[in-house]
């Protein structure tokens, strides 16, 4: 043929350089998940088959196919393992044994379980005082189970997507047990259990616990809200979160030391191969003893490149073995790619590599440049991924992370300790690092509290993050001042906020954004200048908050922190719940309805940017006969030229006939947020007539307990021919006018709907 080693050669060619192979196999891989519904892998079979042809760049796109397809293969495996949606809420009987470990709270235990048959990973809760669970130990549960689900929010933390990268395939409680006889499964997720049983005697009265759990075996469960607000606000959350820095000071402590050993006896000439193995051991056992999560094993795959070139005395450079490492994790956990720890731990090593190879100079030069490089390359990311970033962060971790360095193996020795000697022999040195921690504490949160320690700042898209980021690696690239100059300019959308056209509120309109709560109620009304939030979902005292986990990232997300009325329906839980989260963290102008000194009252009135706001229930006397707290729900009527909204809290049938009396066709609305989610109490034919509306939006939990929306209540609706949505499926509701009388509606969950997302969107 004439062309034999040649052809090869051509091959491989773009092999001569891993770094583009990474960035192509990153972006295939990121391109998958980002897509709605998972084709067949059989669909790349085309571009492959394309590659038996000569032409440039083929052995790129053969790569950037395989990729793909490695990662279509992998989700459509991991999908076939997921409880179905048809199956959501069967009540089993589950045998299989537990795995990680335990989370055990005052009000519920929290904890995984695999089951063999059929083989599945769950996540299960399991109320009032259960057994104490250890990993490893069998169990015979009774449960009732769910599909992987979570609300869908702008600005809010994708729990669907959590559970999809940690590959748990249903999640449940547990209703009922029997004795299991068979024996525990040893695990080292069962060692870690025993060193924290060991060390609770010694850190449960130490406020520090919590630090000194997470440093040495990765356990973060008794760090308490104050402390991760303090850790935020410097920038020093990675510091308990065992990845790159941790895994990277045990491998480098053991290599020095292994090295300094090995150069002392007759294998002084395989030294650095040794210190190599011994350190990789190290970084092995420290990521097994904190729990082998996603974070770690990243930095282990990061750590093992770089190891492994020494062992094979080769020197790579140092962007080929983060390219590499790239390449290695997406391999391995291709959903690491939807992990916003994927991308932050990359960009700050890439920035380490690249600042190492610009900055000559003393060490504290160099040291400087680097915290002050990381902080500006990461603050479009922490921003875009939290909506929050620290400018004390170069100061605190120039500070905290040599003390680390020292901290670390110290805490590390402490938990081996534990594990091997019965009487807890390591507790003793844990004790006085968190005595030591105690002391540092209040200077940490001292730096916390000063006002621009941190700041709030949501991105306002995809375009001003890539902008951002092009105008950071402008200012560090080594090119004339003229087209750093530009720079300055591509920053400008992400530092004031710019956000398209399209997103403004002209005045004489607003838009009504129902959020995606569970089972609950919060709303947001924005005209062009004011903010409404018309009820603010539930609270648990298990820990969840729809304040603070769904409300304020949402109002962050579009810059409405200052909050012109909060006004709460009524006093239920899944109304008012996060009701607190918001006034703590956002600037409540006026406090209005349930808990609050100024009662809703019908004939209420203000009016803002061309928008008129009419409270139509209850009058003094209806609030007076009111049988229970949904009879005391604030009725309220939001209108403007060609744009009507009715919102009803969870009035009942009752109240519904009293406004029907007194208003009559007053209560006429282009939108309906239908009364108490959808019970049968509510919604009566007349009240649904009067009211009229094209759209009808329901709140409501998935699967929730009580059936809502009552499938009779929908029919009602449908019968009309009036459009209804629910949040449980459709996730978040956005309602805007762009023509008289013609709402249209946005469902959060279907404009960003993934493969992985149960239920699939719709309603």
């Amino acid at each position: 043929m004439g062309h034999g080693p040649t052809g090869s050669l051509a091959w491989f060619a773009v092999f001569d350089d891993v770094r583009l192979i990474a960035v192509a196999g990153v972006a295939a891989v990121t391109a998958v998940y980002q897509l709605p519904e998972l084709p067949s892998p059989a669909w790349l079979l085309a571009p492959l088959l394309l590659c038996m042809a000569r032409f440039p760049g083929r052995a790129l796109l053969a790569v950037v196919g395989t990729m793909a397809a490695w990662s279509l293969i992998q989700a459509h495996h991991a999908m076939a393992d997921r409880l179905p949606a048809a199956a959501d809420g069967e009540i089993v009987w589950l045998t299989g044994h537990v795995v990680g470990l335990p989370e055990a709270g005052r009000y519920r235990t929290r904890f995984e379980m695999a089951t063999s048959n059929p083989a599945r990973r769950l996540r299960l809760s399991w109320y009032g005082k259960p057994p104490a669970l250890a990993p490893g130990d069998c169990l015979h549960v009774r449960a009732k189970l769910s599909t992987p689900h979570g609300s869908a929010n702008p600005g809010g933390f994708d729990y669907s997507a959590w559970l999809w990268r940690q590959g748990i395939d249903a999640t449940g409680y547990v209703r009922d047990s029997a004795a299991c006889h068979a024996a525990p499964v040893w695990s080292i997720d069962r060692l870690r259990h025993a060193a924290l049983q060991r060390l609770a005697p010694i850190l449960q009265q130490r406020p520090m616990r919590g630090l000194i759990e997470a440093l040495s075996l990765g356990v973060r469960q008794h760090i308490t809200d104050a402390q991760w607000a303090t850790l935020r606000a410097t920038g020093t959350t990675h510091l308990v979160a065992i990845s790159g820095l941790h895994i990277g000071l045990i491998a480098g402590l053991l290599f020095a030391v292994a090295r300094w050993l090995t150069l002392r006896t007759p294998a002084a000439r395989q030294a650095r191969r040794v210190a190599a193995v011994v350190a990789m051991a190290g970084a092995v056992g420290y990521a097994a003893l904190a729990g082998w999560a996603l974070p770690t094993q990243r930095a282990v795959i990061m750590a093992a490149v770089l190891l492994a070139a020494v062992v094979a005395e080769r020197d790579i450079g140092a962007s080929r073995a983060l390219a590499w490492a790239a390449l290695i994790v997406v391999l391995w956990h291709p959903a690491s790619v939807i992990a916003p720890g994927f991308w932050l731990s990359f960009a700050a090593v890439a920035w380490l590599i690249w600042i190492a190879t610009l900055v000559d100079g003393a060490w504290w030069r160099k040291a400087l440049y680097f915290q002050l490089g990381l902080v500006a390359v990461l603050m479009p990311l922490t921003l875009w991924f939290f909506g929050q970033a620290s400018l004390v962060a170069p100061l605190v971790n120039a500070l905290l992370i040599p003390a680390a360095s020292l901290a670390v193996p110290l805490v590390l020795l402490g938990g081996v300790a534990a594990l091997v000697a019965p009487a807890g022999a390591g507790g003793w040195l844990l004790a006085k690092i968190a005595a030591a921690l105690a002391a540092l504490w209040p200077g940490l949160e001292w730096a916390a509290q000063w006002p621009l320690a941190s700041f709030h700042h949501v991105l306002p898209g995809g375009l001003a993050l890539v902008l951002a980021i092009t105008a950071l690696l402008l200012a560090a690239v080594p090119v004339p001042w003229r087209i750093r100059a530009l720079g300055a300019m591509l920053i400008l959308p992400a530092v004031i906020g710019w956000r398209p056209s399209g997103q403004a509120i002209a005045p004489g309109r607003f838009r009504l954004t129902v959020l995606d709560v569970g089972q609950g109620l919060a709303s947001v009304v924005r005209t062009a200048h004011h903010t409404l939030v018309f009820d603010a979902g539930p609270a648990y005292r298990t820990g969840f908050d729809a304040g603070a986990m769904i409300v304020l990232p949402y109002l962050r997300q579009v810059g409405r922190l200052e909050i012109d009325r909060l006004l709460i329906s009524h006093g239920d839980m899944d109304h008012v719940g996060g009701a607190a989260a918001v006034m703590a963290q956002a600037e409540v102008l006026h406090r209005q309805g349930a808990h609050s000194g100024d009662p809703c009252r019908a004939g209420q009135h203000w009016r803002w940017d061309g928008v008129d706001f009419d409270l139509r229930y209850p009058s003094e006397a209806e609030a007076a006969d009111a049988h229970d707290s949904n009879e005391y729900s604030c009725v309220l009527r939001i209108h403007a030229p060609g744009a009507s909204v009715l919102m009803t809290g969870d009035i009942e049938a009752p109240g519904e006939r009293a406004l029907l009396e007194r208003e009559g066709e007053a209560i006429a609305s282009d939108v309906l947020v239908v009364p108490h989610h959808g019970s049968t109490t509510s919604s009566s034919p007349a009240f649904i007539n009067a009211v009229d509306p094209a759209v009808a939006l329901v709140s409501a939990g998935w699967h929730n307990r009580w059936g809502f929306p009552r499938p009779a209540v929908v029919s009602r609706y449908r019968a009309r021919g009036i459009e209804l949505f629910n949040t449980a499926t459709a996730g978040a509701l956005e309602v805007a006018w762009p023509a008289p009388h013609a709402p249209r509606v946005t469902r959060w969950r279907w404009q960003h709907r993934r493969f992985w997302q149960q239920p699939r969107p719709g309603g």
